[in-house]
């Protein structure tokens, strides 16, 4: 659908308005918010040791996601992990369909490699998926994140008492979770609320500078 809109400048798709009303996040800011929930984390397995994993398994009794409407997926540092299991976390841009073609290209040349007979067929096609994984590489430092998708706690062992307990606890957004018996759900907040979070939780931003 297009309209008209001045703003904008002429006639353009509501799709392309979203996109540029869409607010977003590098990944400098992604990673601070990252460092932020798992302090967070932290301090909550300090208050409820209960949820503390065993020492005798490997299975995470909380664990953190990212969720928004759409969708979920663990919580991630790794662009291209969070690309292929939760895209709609990753703000629409000309990079985004890039780095999708790219991966959809690679997907393609792996096939072509298990087929090929070998020699210099084999060879030109592992040159062609060499020189596709670097143009990934590097248009996937080029995509930026929803600010205002959350970062929140899943349970594998639910314990209803304690859930409803850290509902209510000052580490958790009281704003984003909800205060009832009816819902499981606690959200540490969004990734622009993590991100600019100032308390004794607080890191600096310079150390992500180069990441």
């Amino acid at each position: 659908m297009f309209i008209y809109t001045p703003i904008f400048g002429g006639m353009v798709s509501t799709s392309q308005i979203s996109a540029e009303m869409e607010q977003r996040m590098k990944k400098t800011d992604l990673l601070m918010a990252i460092d932020k929930a798992n302090r967070i984390y932290t301090a909550i397995l300090e208050v409820f040791p209960v949820f503390k994993m065993d020492k005798h398994s490997d299975l995470k009794k909380i664990y953190l996601v990212f969720s928004t409407p759409h969708g979920q997926c663990e919580m991630t540092g790794d662009t291209l992990q969070i690309l292929k299991y939760f895209p709609a976390m990753i703000s629409e841009s000309a990079f985004k369909d890039k780095t999708i073609h790219i991966l959809k290209t690679l997907q393609g040349l792996e096939i072509e490699l298990k087929k090929a007979a070998g020699g210099n067929t084999k060879a030109e096609i592992q040159k062609k998926i060499q020189d596709a994984s670097c143009l990934l590489n590097a248009v996937l430092e080029k995509l930026e994140f929803k600010e205002d998708t959350f970062i929140e706690i899943r349970f594998n062992r639910p314990i209803l008492d304690l859930i409803f307990k850290m509902q209510k606890d000052p580490l958790v957004s009281q704003v984003h979770t909800p205060q009832s018996q009816a819902s499981i759900r606690i959200v540490l907040g969004t990734l622009i609320e993590l991100a600019q979070r100032v308390d004794n939780l607080g890191v600096n931003k310079d150390e992500y500078k180069q990441l």
